[in-house]
């Protein structure tokens, strides 16, 4: 299993009227999260798509459970449970400074090719880069 964390303080322009964090926002977080996950294992991106991949959001769930405001420093927590095959469910976790859960939820990705944007499964290099994390748990 992988997991991974990175922390976003919240901007003004995400809050609404009520002074809290507009319910939209809460997808870039976790956008934020993923994107830096795929850094950290060596694969930005940039790389992915110079590679010719595209990752498109096929599914979204998201549970609310107490609001974030203006500048709150919020922990994302990122968690792969299994290699992807034909598509990548990524869940994510996100606490505030105080250690409460502002909201859980997922993504599910798929892969397709940048030319074509004809489905594929996920590439060889995308699965190496995760591999060394799910190994270790088969040795616990």
């Amino acid at each position: 299993m992988y997991t991974g964390e990175t922390n976003i303080e919240v901007r003004y322009y995400e809050t609404d009227l009520m002074g809290i964090v507009h319910h939209s926002n809460y997808i870039r977080y976790f956008e934020c999260g993923r994107v830096q996950a795929l850094t950290d294992v060596g694969l930005p991106m940039t790389e992915i798509e110079a590679r010719g991949i595209m990752m498109p959001v096929v599914a979204v769930n998201l549970n609310y459970k107490t609001p974030a405001r203006f500048g709150d420093m919020l922990r994302v927590v990122t968690i792969i449970r299994e290699l992807p095959k034909a598509s990548i469910t990524i869940e994510t976790q996100i606490y505030n400074q105080r250690g409460e859960e502002v909201c859980n939820g997922s993504v599910r990705l798929g892969f397709i090719h940048s030319d074509s944007r004809k489905v594929t499964r996920c590439p060889q290099y995308f699965i190496e880069a995760f591999s060394p994390y799910f190994e270790l748990n088969k040795e616990i």
